[in-house]
């Protein structure tokens, strides 16, 4: 276990119990932040480069207000006092383009998408029925708490956060329907849960401040977490929280210290409630100074255009006021004198290179983070071009960024279906021994947009030359849930097909 030096009372903090343990409140969660083996992630940071608000370019201090010229110096006679009186110029501060891109969200979006677009798959082969009951139910945890959306907003959170945990509680079900059906269900000899799982997502932007315990073989083995909260009155207060493999332990910390600030409660569970991804940098990380300079030019272009996309009319010669003619649309005027001529000031530098430059920082964002630009402009003139194989090559490099990905994130969701598992054997007493043998894997699939056609046409292709069984074509083309139903008809089908045969002795 994890030695921590106990300085002040020179003895030796050896292990998580010896920490608990400790009199000293203060002392106690300042050990529990100890255990953290990773850097905290600088939130402020990373906030502001997923804020586009809070970007450089929308600075005042970073990028001032432009000073532009509204009259010129002009030196005037004074026939009073036979003075020239020199006025000088006047200008005036205007405030210059802000261009901020959430390119940071774009990508993170795109990538969520690609990673968890396509639900994780959960395989199961149950040996008897306390299995199958056990992997039913794990199913039904995951619709009852809408984890297909739940993992969008977890792998959301990792990348542009670096970390985020998730935390899984049970709660009685004490609603009218409920307690209807359990008595209806009790007259039957059957029982039904009295408790139901739910979870909740712990991440640096939603004010968490989180710190995982590990012990010297990289096991975690305690959770903390750190957050405000608000009584009735509206006073904030800081709390700190720390979950165990079998308690919840609650402080807050802007209160003396003393026992009865202690709150601690079992958890029910046999292992720790919490699942925990960190990943060193952001996602945009390395991309942060190609979409600042982005900024910057996208800027200064709209600059130079509201400055120069107007003509200016010069005017050679003198003009009288009753040489102007016609209404406002027929206007003429008359120029008197040598070389009168009148001629529009337009800018002719030519606009290539700045076009270029964006195009480029463009292409080297997406590309630097393996992140398909997906967009009408990108896509509108491949037609039909793309279909089946040809769209994975295209997404070939977001689908190896997931890969990437799954290396951190198969491990989460692997935990949170071992966890969950071994939650329903403690929740429901008649699967626990089946909860104990049950092997329940999951795997990422990559997001990608098929062709049904293609589909169907591998399918019997595999199907026809026995590479593939009929189940295994069917399930490649059908929706899980539609299997059985697929299966079992096609059988009908050809049974009712088949042409009667009878034997002659």
């Amino acid at each position: 276990m994890q030695l921590l030096p106990d300085k002040q009372d020179n003895n030796m903090v050896k292990t998580l119990d010896d920490i608990l343990a400790l009199e000293d409140i203060d002392k106690k969660i300042s050990y529990l932040k100890k255990g953290r083996r990773n850097p905290l992630p600088d939130t402020s940071a990373n906030l502001a480069d997923w804020d586009m608000k809070k970007h450089d370019i929308m600075n005042p201090e970073l990028y001032k207000k432009i000073k532009v010229l509204v009259k010129m110096a002009e030196d005037k006679f004074d026939p009073e006092n036979g003075k020239t009186i020199h006025i000088p110029a006047q200008y005036d501060m205007k405030e210059p383009n802000r261009i901020a891109i959430p390119i940071e969200q774009d990508i993170v979006n795109i990538h969520t998408a690609f990673c968890v677009g396509t639900e994780p798959t959960l395989d199961c082969t149950p040996e008897d029925d306390g299995e199958k009951n056990v992997f039913e139910t794990v199913k039904q945890v995951f619709k009852k708490n809408k984890l297909k959306f739940q993992n969008r907003k977890l792998v959301r959170s990792w990348l542009s956060e670096q970390e985020v945990a998730e935390y899984w509680y049970v709660v009685k079900d004490d609603g009218f329907w409920a307690q209807l059906k359990r008595k209806f269900v009790s007259l039957f000899g059957k029982k039904v849960p009295e408790y139901q799982l739910r979870s909740q997502i712990w991440s640096p932007f939603r004010g968490d401040t989180l710190y995982p315990f590990f012990d010297d073989n990289g096991n975690m083995i305690a959770f903390s977490r750190e957050y405000k909260k608000k009584d009735l009155d509206g006073n904030e207060h800081t709390a700190f929280m720390t979950i165990t493999a079998d308690k919840v332990y609650q402080w807050e910390l802007d209160k003396i210290w003393s026992e009865n600030v202690e709150r601690t409660f079992a958890h029910q569970f046999q292992k720790l409630p919490v699942m925990y991804a960190f990943r060193p940098e952001p996602l945009c990380a390395k991309v942060k100074q190609l979409r600042i300079r982005l900024e910057k030019c996208l800027s200064g272009y709209a600059d130079c255009i509201d400055n120069h996309f107007f003509p200016l009319l010069m005017l050679f010669g003198e003009l009288q006021p009753d040489n102007l003619s016609g209404d406002a649309r027929n206007r003429m005027m008359q120029l008197t004198g040598d070389g009168a001529n009148a001629q529009y000031l337009t800018w002719n530098q030519s606009s290539d290179p700045i076009k270029v430059e964006i195009e480029t920082y463009f292409n080297q964002i997406y590309g630097l983070t393996n992140t398909p630009r997906i967009s009408f402009d990108q896509l509108k003139g491949t037609g039909n071009a793309l279909s089946g194989t040809a769209f994975r090559y295209v997404f070939m490099a977001a689908h190896m960024a997931v890969q990437n990905h799954a290396e951190e994130l198969g491990e989460f969701f692997q935990r949170r279906v071992n966890f969950l598992t071994s939650a329903i054997g403690t929740l429901n007493t008649s699967l626990e021994a089946a909860s104990k043998t049950v092997n329940i894997e999951t795997e990422i699939v990559p997001f990608m947009i098929d062709s049904e056609r293609d589909k169907v046409e591998t399918a019997a292709a595999a199907v026809s030359g026995g590479v593939w069984s009929m189940e295994h074509g069917v399930s490649f083309c059908s929706n899980y849930g539609e299997l059985q139903d697929e299966l079992q008809q096609i059988k009908e089908e050809k049974k009712e097909n088949q042409p009667t045969t009878q034997t002659q002795e």
